[in-house]
């Protein structure tokens, strides 16, 4: 629904959704529209975010399409889904347990980079450059094909997560649910390269940490009396580093970042050099994990991101060791 006022009503997106399935075979996930993997790994992975919240009725099919997003064998390695649960419906009678003002602020952002009035869920953004309503199946299968035709500017590597009992302070704040600390964290070393240049001063190296498989009986509001399962729930989202454009001289990592999130720089070793395109820079960035997540459900996202146009050059994905 629209922010503050306008709803989309769920008669009025199962009717959408029946629309999409009626004006061509094969615009959704259910009748193999979905990219070849061939193609879409040639291409390499790309991000696509839902703003979604547990208590707006509009948004559990949006949901259910990104976890089928996640899940799609066709898409493995293709797409990867986040899902970012806004606070401003919070007044509607459910708090949503896995909302942030900092996600909302993200939203924001997105929208004053689209020239855009309208803040709305359940909202989908494809790679920081294009988005739609995040339950029309049609339409983000076409974003998502879009997306994967473009040429990457940028690519990430993400070495295997390490879960570590450290007792030593995290490189990022900790979350609600984290353990303080001295708690268990994840320890990732992200390569980023340019592939070609790029507009603008430099992009930022983005580290999320997304849990699935989360189930939460809703008490009250839009969903009151629905048990809902929300996947690739942003936990945490921290800047690495910003990667110089390819002209620029070696220097200290910049500060700032997209989205309104966590801005402090993680990382926690040294960064390469990065001049020309071609040329990577890494750094180790540890990430707390809650006490109560569950490991098996965890994943960890890097992305490249231009910090004006939001738009994202590059992205990887790997699970998380259950231990």
């Amino acid at each position: 629904m629209l922010r503050p006022k306008v709803q989309w009503s769920v008669m009025g997106i199962a009717a959408l959704a029946v629309a999409a399935v009626a004006m061509a075979a094969g615009a959704g996930l259910r009748h193999g529209a979905a990219p070849e993997p061939a193609k879409t790994g040639a291409q390499g992975p790309i991000v696509v975010e839902l703003f979604t919240s547990q208590g707006c009725s509009s948004c559990p099919p949006a949901d259910r399409l990104l976890s089928r997003l996640k899940r799609d064998p066709r898409l493995a390695g293709a797409v990867i889904p986040l899902a970012f649960h806004v606070d401003y419906w919070n007044h509607l009678g459910w708090s949503d347990p896995f909302s942030s003002s900092r996600w909302s602020q993200r939203q924001t952002d997105y929208a004053h980079a689209f020239r855009s009035n309208r803040i709305y869920t359940p909202q989908l953004v494809v790679n920081g450059h294009s988005e739609c309503v995040g339950s029309e199946e049609s339409a983000v299968m076409r974003r998502i094909r879009e997306a994967l035709a473009a040429e990457p500017a940028g690519v990430v590597s993400l070495e295997a997560p390490v879960v570590t009992a450290a007792s030593g302070a995290m490189a990022a704040p900790p979350a609600p649910g984290a353990a303080a600390g001295g708690g268990a964290g994840v320890r990732v070393t992200v390569t980023a390269r340019l592939l070609r240049p790029v507009p603008g001063s430099g992009v930022d190296v983005w580290v999320a940490l997304t849990e699935s498989g989360l189930t939460t009986a809703v008490g009250a509001g839009e969903n009151a009396s629905a048990t809902l399962r929300n996947d690739q729930v942003v936990r945490l989202l921290v800047k690495a580093f910003t990667l110089p454009p390819p002209a620029a001289a070696t220097g200290a990592a910049g500060s700032g970042g997209a989205g309104g999130a966590d801005s402090t720089s993680a990382a926690t070793g040294a960064a390469g050099a990065a001049g020309t395109a071609g040329e990577g820079r890494t750094a180790e960035v540890t990430l707390p994990i809650g006490a109560k997540w569950n490991r098996a459900g965890l994943d960890v996202v890097v992305f490249l991101q231009d910090p004006q146009s939001l738009t994202i050059y590059g992205a990887a994905s790997r699970p998380l060791p259950a231990r």
